[in-house]
């Protein structure tokens, strides 16, 4: 504070004549009450003194308050630094103010008594009054760096957000490219022609994924043009034994979903339900007035589903929490197996409004 308001110069003039002003009233009014014969208001010459006093108290401080921040500044050891504060100030003022007005008793009052007692209650309220400027800028200073290491906090925890986010959104690539090589490898062997065409839209959906590889949210219309082209290399593989239906309301085309969510819900479904000739699987995907996304299937577990990689729905929960503070709900029937998903606004990103 000292320094700062060194380098104004007209507001650092005006608050040393409000200081040396206020120091003279002051020690005026404890004197009138010690002494009845001393006046409530001293001589113009009293204030211009204190004035002069308050102008080297200040720039003394601002000095003392500048060696000090470069010999043990306020990280490196803060308890020492508010010893050596205090130690330094009390000394510097007490000498600094006797020592002047001493040296302006003997100069312009060389035959006058200098009460020992008065100069010493005169350098103790200067003390104190130094004291409390100085605690005061030691205020000031400790709130803006309790200011900063809290931006530096929020900074620090939004980069870990997006670094477990990035962590989330590359997991589910390469579980996808693995998933996707393994049909394709067995689609090569029963028909070249529909392996071709599976390479298309796998080449469509790939596009897609690279196209939003940094995005942390998509437009429902994209993700839906991406589940077509997702859900038409499942019926390549599957043929009829996958049954999809999707009802979505237009009006939602613009609400905002993590991308490939859809696509790891869809996959999840097949991968821990029986899908045959006998048993279809049915996959419905829907919208409702609550600004939520459905995905629903019929439930017919395998008999061995105890593996699982971890990927699937818990991914999806994780990457919702770092966007909004809306759920995803689950929910388990004796037929039905429910996914409720929030379809957020383009604004409901916390990642972006941290």
């Amino acid at each position: 504070m000292f320094e700062y308001l060194y380098k104004k110069r007209l507001a650092w003039i005006l608050i040393v004549i409000l200081l040396g002003c206020f120091f003279q009233f002051s020690i005026d009014v404890i004197f009138s009450l010690i002494y009845r014969n001393h006046p409530l208001l001293g001589s113009i010459r009293g204030y211009l003194f204190s004035i002069a006093i308050s102008f080297m108290v200040m720039y003394g401080l601002s000095k003392l308050g500048k060696w000090m921040n470069k010999t043990l500044s306020w990280e490196k050891s803060p308890g020492g630094r508010f010893y050596l504060q205090v130690f330094a100030i009390t000394f510097f003022v007490i000498l600094m103010v006797m020592s002047i007005r001493t040296l302006f008793n003997l100069l312009f009052f060389p035959m006058g008594f200098i009460r020992l007692l008065d100069e010493m209650v005169i350098g103790v309220f200067f003390l104190f009054a130094s004291l409390l400027l100085v605690f005061i800028d030691m205020g000031i200073h400790l709130l803006d760096k309790w200011r900063f290491s809290q931006a530096e906090i929020e900074r620090f925890k939004k980069a870990n957000l997006e670094t477990q986010f990035e962590m989330l959104r590359t997991q589910v690539n390469p579980h996808f490219l693995f998933n996707s090589l393994n049909t394709l490898s067995s689609l090569i062997y029963e028909n070249q022609d529909t392996a071709s065409n599976y390479v298309r839209e796998m080449s469509s959906v790939y596009r897609y994924i690279l196209e939003n590889r940094k995005a942390d949210i998509v437009s429902l219309l994209e993700e839906l043009s991406f589940t077509k082209s997702y859900v038409y290399m499942l019926s390549l593989r599957f043929e009829n034994k996958i049954k999809f239906e999707l009802n979505i309301d237009p009006r939602f085309n613009n609400k905002m979903v993590a991308p490939l969510t859809l696509q790891i819900l869809i996959e999840n479904a097949v991968k821990h339900n029986v899908v045959s000739q006998r048993k279809p699987l049915a996959i419905e995907i829907f919208t409702r007035n609550d600004n939520t996304l459905l995905v629903k299937n019929n439930l017919q577990p395998k008999a061995n589903n105890s593996y699982s990689t971890g990927i699937g729905l818990d991914n999806i929960k994780n990457r919702l929490e770092m966007l909004t503070d809306r759920k995803m709900v689950v929910e388990k029937t004796e037929n039905e197996f429910i996914v409720t998903i929030p379809l957020l606004d383009a604004k409901e990103n916390k990642l972006i409004d941290w």
